[in-house]
């Protein structure tokens, strides 16, 4: 399988230390990036807070709702959010958020490592994309 890189940078108006704690909440993830819409099982595992998270796509003109296997945790003593994502699709996804002080707030620099099978790379990467900046739109939102 073929593995894509997406990157993005973004401003939150709060403070490093506060951002990366809202993203290490699973419950903070309702709503984030407008797909997932429930998160249970919680738990943690290997150095991770583990999870599930109920994800809803539109496909077709359908929503599919998704389980998705989601791994959380803070590396670089509070300055990168790491997660970790596997779908029964065969879809991989690893975010690295790294957060620096800026003026504003924090500069998050949003790097996704996408990894798929040829038939499903292009929607699974137009998902990842919308996911990813819809996510810092709605971070930044919730600090405003």
């Amino acid at each position: 399988m073929k593995s894509e890189v997406l990157r993005h940078s973004f401003t939150v108006p709060a403070s490093p230390g506060v951002v990366v704690s809202h993203l290490l909440e699973p419950q903070s993830y309702v709503g984030l990036n407008g797909f997932v819409v429930a998160v249970r099982d919680i738990r943690e595992e290997d150095g991770f807070t583990a999870y599930t998270a109920i994800e809803r796509l539109p496909v077709l003109g359908f929503h599919f709702d998704g389980r998705l296997r989601v791994r959380v945790r803070g590396e670089r003593d509070g300055t990168r959010f790491v997660m970790e994502v596997g779908t029964r699709g065969g879809v991989g996804v690893r975010i690295v958020t790294d957060v620096s002080p800026a003026p504003e707030g924090t500069l998050a620099e949003d790097t996704i490592t996408l990894t798929a099978a040829a038939p499903v790379r292009w929607y699974a990467r137009k998902q990842a994309r919308a996911g990813q900046l819809q996510r810092a739109e709605t971070l930044a939102a919730r600090f405003s």
